[in-house]
C-alpha cells in the first residue's frame, strides 16, 4: 500500500549520519523484532554479527512468517490461484530460510522465534482487533485466526493485539534485552508499523526503560535505490519526519559487509526469485538506524478507512492514497 506523504513535518536529513557509538561486550543482549522472514537481515546483519563477535547473544524474533505474498507464493508454486495450505507452506519454508541465514551469523535455532502472526494483518489487528473482548482476525491467505500451536508463546493466543503484545510483554521480561532494535515507526509497510506500536506498548509495560531502542527502516518512498552502488555507503531518505529519531550509521568491516551479502543473495531463494533487487539494495558497507523512539506518535495506515493511532483524526500527519 502506497503512504501519502506528509511535508508538514518533514525535513531534508544529513547524507552522512555521524557513527553509532555502541559499547558492546559480552552481556550485550540484542533483541531484533522482525515482521517477516528477512528484515532480520535487511535491517541488521552487520549489527548481528558485531554482538556475536563481542561475545553478546541475539535472540530474532520474527512476527508473522511472511505468507502473504501472492506473487512469491505463485512463482514459488507454479499456480495462478494458490490455496491456503499452499500459503501455509510458503511461511513454512519462509521460516527455514530465515533459520539457514541466522545460522551462518552464529545463531542458533534457539536464538529464534517465529510468532506466527498474520503477514498482511498486523496493522488491522493493532486498529480494529484489539482486546480478548474482539473476534480474531482471519488471514485471508492462511485461514488461521490464530498462531500454529507450536509457535505460540502463551498458551492459546489468538490473532487479537492484545494476544501479540502480551507476548512481546514475556519476551522481553524473559530476555531482559540491553538493546532493543525494531521497526521505524515511519515505515511505509503496514506490518513495519504496527510492530513499532506493539514494540513500544510492551516496553513500556515492562517498564524496560533501560534497554536502549534502535529502529530500523525498510520502506519508505521507493528507499533504498536499487540501482545504486553496492560498494556507495546506505543514506537515509531524502526527506524524512525530523522528530523520528536521530540517524546514525554502522560501518561494517569488508567481512561483515561480504557475509551480509552472500546471505541476502543465496539464503532466501524465495525472496530472490521476486524481489532480488530490493533485497541486494541493502548489501551495502554500512547500516542505518534510528537512535531512540523518537517524539512523534506512531500512526500505522492498514488501508484506505483504518488506522492504528492514538492521535485524533484532526492531528493525522499521514494520509493513504487511493489504491490503483
Amino acid at each position: 500500500m502506497a503512504i501519502a506523504t506528509a511535508s508538514a513535518c518533514r525535513s531534508a536529513v544529513p547524507h552522512a549520519p555521524p557513527e553509532i557509538a555502541l559499547p558492546l561486550d559480552a552481556d550485550s543482549r540484542l533483541l531484533v523484532l522482525a515482521p517477516h522472514p528477512d528484515d532480520e537481515s535487511l535491517g541488521a546483519a552487520g549489527l548481528i554479527q558485531r554482538v556475536k563477535a563481542a561475545g553478546g547473544s541475539v535472540h530474532v524474533i520474527v512476527m508473522t512468517s511472511g505468507d502473504a505474498f501472492p506473487e512469491g507464493v505463485a512463482v514459488a508454486t507454479h499456480k495462478r490461484d494458490p490455496q491456503r495450505s499452499d500459503y501455509r507452506h510458503y511461511a513454512e519454508t519462509r521460516e527455514r530460510e530465515t533459520l539457514s541465514a541466522l545460522a551462518r551469523f552464529g545463531l542458533s535455532r534457539a536464538d529464534v522465534r517465529f510468532l506466527g502472526f498474520p503477514d498482511g494483518g498486523l496493522c488491522l489487528i493493532a486498529s480494529k482487533y484489539l482486546t480478548a473482548k474482539s473476534r480474531a482476525f482471519e488471514s485471508p491467505y492462511t485461514g488461521r485466526r490464530q498462531p500454529p500451536a507450536s509457535e505460540h508463546v502463551i498458551r492459546g493466543v489468538a490473532y487479537r493485539g492484545e494476544d501479540v503484545r502480551r507476548e512481546l510483554e514475556r519476551i522481553l521480561l524473559a530476555y531482559h534485552p540491553t538493546i532493543v532494535l525494531m521497526p521505524s515507526s515511519e515505515d511505509d509497510h503496514p506490518d513495519h508499523c504496527a510492530t513499532s506500536i506493539f514494540a513500544r506498548e510492551a516496553i513500556d509495560a515492562t517498564r524496560s526503560s533501560d534497554s536502549r531502542v534502535l529502529q530500523y527502516l525498510v520502506h519508505h518512498e521507493g528507499w533504498p535505490k536499487s540501482s545504486a552502488a553496492e560498494s556507495s555507503p546506505l543514506e537515509p531518505p531524502a526527506s524524512f519526519p525530523n522528530n523520528a529519531g536521530e540517524w546514525r550509521t554502522l560501518p561494517l568491516t569488508p567481512e561483515e559487509a561480504a557475509l551480509k551479502q552472500r546471505v541476502l543473495v543465496d539464503a532466501y531463494p524465495t525472496q530472490m526469485q521476486v524481489i532480488g533487487k530490493f533485497l541486494t539494495a541493502f548489501a551495502r558497507p554500512n547500516e542505518l538506524f534510528l537512535d531512540g523512539r523518537g517524539s512523534a506518535a506512531p500512526e500505522c495506515w492498514c488501508d484506505e478507512s483504518h488506522v492504528a493511532t492514538e492521535t485524533p483524526p484532526t492531528r493525522y500527519r499521514r494520509r493513504p492514497r487511493a489504491r490503483r
